[in-house]
C-alpha cells in the first residue's frame, strides 16, 4: 500500500510532536523538581542545578518508556487498550530517544562542573566520583546498560528475535540501577523522595503484575495440554464405543 503525501506529512508532524513531547515534559518537570530541591541557589551554580534538572527529566522519561514497554507486553492491555499498538510502538522509541539524549546532556553538564565532582573520568568509570563514588557509579553502569539496550533495539529487525528479547529483558534490572543511583544521589528533599516512591513503586506494581498474570496464563495453558495428553480414566471411559453402546 502506498503512501501519499498528506499522510507522510502527516506521520512526520505527528512524530516530530511526540519527540517535542517526550523531551519537553519531563525537561519541564525536572527543572521544577530541582528548583523545589534548591530554590535559591546563587547563579554560578547554574550549571550543577541544570545538571540535576536534566538527570531527573532523563529519570521521567525512562519511566514513562518502562512503563509504555510493560504496558505493551501486558495481559491488561487487551482489556484496556489506552491507545493503538502503532502509536504506542512510536512513542516507545521516541521515549528512548529522547531518554539517552537527556542523559548525554546530565552527563556532559555535570562533567563539566567542577562544583559537581563528578569530573570526565568519573562521568564513564565507576567509583572514580569523587561525589558518592558509589551513587554515581551505579548511574555510570546503568547508562552503559543503556546505551547496550538503545543499540539492540536498533537492530531489532536484524538480529534475532530470542536475542533481542534476551537483551531487553535487562530494562527493568536498569530502571532498578537508576533508581538507586537517583535515590542515593540526589534525593535531598522530600518532594524528590516522593518522586522516587511513587515512580518505583508504580514500575514495580506493573512488572509484578505481567509477569504474574503471564505466569498464570502459561500453567494454565501446561495443565489444559497435560490434560488433554493423559486423560483422566473416567473421562476415557465416558468417551469409549463400549461405554457409549451401554
Amino acid at each position: 500500500m502506498s503512501v501519499t503525501g498528506g499522510e507522510r506529512t502527516r506521520n512526520v508532524v505527528a512524530w516530530v510532536l511526540t519527540a517535542l513531547a517526550a523531551v519537553a515534559l519531563p525537561l519541564a518537570a525536572g527543572f521544577g523538581f530541582a528548583r523545589l530541591f534548591a530554590p535559591t541557589l546563587h547563579s554560578r551554580y547554574f550549571p550543577w542545578l541544570t545538571g540535576r534538572a536534566l538527570g531527573i527529566a532523563a529519570y521521567l522519561a525512562l519511566t514513562a518508556l518502562v512503563v509504555l514497554g510493560v504496558w505493551i507486553r501486558h495481559p491488561w492491555r487487551l482489556r484496556r487498550p489506552l491507545i493503538h499498538s502503532e502509536t504506542r510502538l512510536r512513542v516507545h522509541a521516541t521515549l528512548a530517544t529522547a531518554t539517552i539524549a537527556l542523559v548525554a546532556g546530565h552527563l556532559i553538564v555535570l562533567a563539566s562542573d567542577k562544583y559537581a565532582g563528578v569530573g570526565w573520568i568519573g562521568a564513564f568509570v565507576p567509583f572514580k566520583a569523587v561525589y558518592r563514588p558509589t551513587a554515581v557509579a551505579l548511574g555510570v553502569i546503568a547508562m552503559l546498560f543503556m546505551v547496550l539496550l538503545f543499540a539492540t533495539a536498533r537492530s531489532a529487525g536484524r538480529v534475532g528475535a530470542r536475542h533481542w528479547l534476551a537483551y531487553h529483558r535487562l530494562a527493568a534490572a536498569n530502571f532498578a540501577l537508576v533508581w538507586f543511583h537517583g535515590v542515593l544521589a540526589g534525593t535531598d528533599t522530600a518532594a524528590l523522595r516522593l518522586l522516587y516512591v511513587a515512580t518505583g513503586g508504580f514500575v514495580l506494581f506493573l512488572t509484578l503484575t505481567r509477569y504474574t498474570m503471564v505466569l498464570r496464563a502459561h500453567r494454565r495453558h501446561d495443565d489444559v495440554r497435560t490434560l488433554g495428553m493423559n486423560p483422566t480414566p473416567s473421562s476415557h471411559a465416558a468417551a469409549s464405543p463400549e461405554s457409549v453402546a451401554s
